[in-house]
This record gives structure tokens, sequence and C-alpha cells, in this order.
């Protein structure tokens, strides 16, 4: 009963729940070199990408439920609600902007499987809820490398950055004058230990966020430096 209606960090069901979405992954990157015909690709494309926009829906309805809805957590603002959008326009329109955006975020929304902010087991809908949506942030990535065959460039990582740093302005003005933390970037930190706590206070810790992220964007990039280098000398 306590396995079925509560979930730890680092605990066996948080080890099985990666192991399983671990396995999808696998199996959409093996189905993504198996689809030859346009109508299988399109098909694919579909699932994925509507399969995010559905994960978005189903993530931002549980939350806007009268019994759970909360202005200071239950809106659509944190980044992994985001990519969820961002995925779907990544793998559905081929956005470019928002193929890079996905890419690097995946430094930030990777916490989410690490460190996951839920205390709900699989008894509960809040714990299918969680994991669904931010598997399709996974899921979309797979296809835009897979079948979008992305590489990102020297301009994706300065777009990307600089997008992100609007975002993280917005969310922190938003926060500020609401005292919501969206994002993590308010006078707070979540419920379970998280790698904001190492940060320090508040607000000191926002300008350790940007350059811990400015630092990843850039390792995420360095493994396709020469690539981009390739590309643009074409």
């Amino acid at each position: 009963m306590i396995l079925a209606n509560s979930f730890q960090t680092g605990s066996t069901l948080h080890l099985i729940t990666l192991a399983i979405i671990a396995a999808a992954a696998v199996l959409l990157t093996i189905a993504t070199g198996y689809v030859g015909t346009k109508s299988r690709q399109r098909l694919l494309q579909r699932f994925v990408g509507w399969g995010c926009v559905a994960a978005w829906i189903l993530n931002t309805g549980y939350w806007m439920m009268p019994e759970r809805f909360d202005p200071a957590g239950s809106l659509p603002l944190h980044f992994c609600n985001a990519a969820n959008i961002f995925g779907a326009l990544a793998v559905l329109k081929g956005i470019r902007l928002f193929q890079g955006v996905l890419y690097f975020w995946t430094c930030l929304c990777v916490w989410a499987f690490l460190t996951p902010t839920v205390g709900q087991g699989p008894g509960n809908w809040g714990f299918w809820v969680f994991w669904i949506y931010h598997s399709f942030i996974i899921f979309a990535l797979i296809h835009i490398f897979r079948c979008g065959h992305y590489r990102p460039s020297f301009r994706d990582l300065l777009q990307s950055a600089l997008f992100t740093l609007a975002c993280v302005i917005l969310l922190s003005i938003v926060n500020a004058l609401t005292g919501w933390n969206y994002g993590f970037l308010g006078n707070s930190v979540p419920g379970t230990p998280t790698p904001v706590d190492l940060l320090g206070p508040y607000p000191i810790r926002i300008l350790w966020m940007i350059l811990a992220g400015s630092l990843l964007f850039l390792l995420l990039w360095i493994p396709f430096r020469n690539y981009s280098t390739t590309r643009t000398r074409k």
C-alpha cells in the first residue's frame, strides 16, 4: 500500500520507473530506424508530436481541477510544461528555434527524472501525469534527432540561451510580484530535495542558476562543434 500511494527519490519505485521510461525511449529510438515509408514516418511524427500536446493538456487539466488548483503552482509556467508545447512545435512543425530549445533544455528537464517533485505513487493519478508528460519531452528529443536529423549549431546555442534568459527574466518578475516559485526562480524551494537547494539564498541563486545553465548549454553544444563547423563551411 505504501508503495502504491507514495513515492521517494532514489527508491526502488523510482528506479523501476526510470528503467521503464528508458526502455520506452530505446524502443522509440529503434522504431525511428525502421519507419521506411512516408506514411509510417508521419504516423510516428503525429504520435510523438500530438502526444506532447496530449501530455500538456493532461498535466494542465489535472492541476487546474478545482480541488487541486493553486495559482502558485497549478499554472503551466514551469520549464517542463513549456517543453511539451515546444516539443510539439519542434516535431510537428520542425521549427528550428524550438528544436534547439528542446535540446538545450534537456539539462533543465533531466533533473525532473533524477530528483522528481512528485510524492505520489502509482495509486494516484498525479504519479502517472508527472511521468507521462516528462517522458514525452524525451520522446520529442529522440524524434528531432533521429527523424528530423537535428544537430545543434553555435547559432542554435546562442538563440536558445537568449530565449531561455528571456524566460528566466519573465518568470523571475512574475515570481517576485506574486510570491510564486515557477521555474524554481522564486523565494522558496521545492518540497523535495533538488539541486536548487545547493545554490544559496534567493535572489542570488538566480544568478547561479543562469551561470550553471549557460555552462550546461555550452557542454551540450561542444560534442557537435565540429559538425557545426563542417556544415557552416559547406
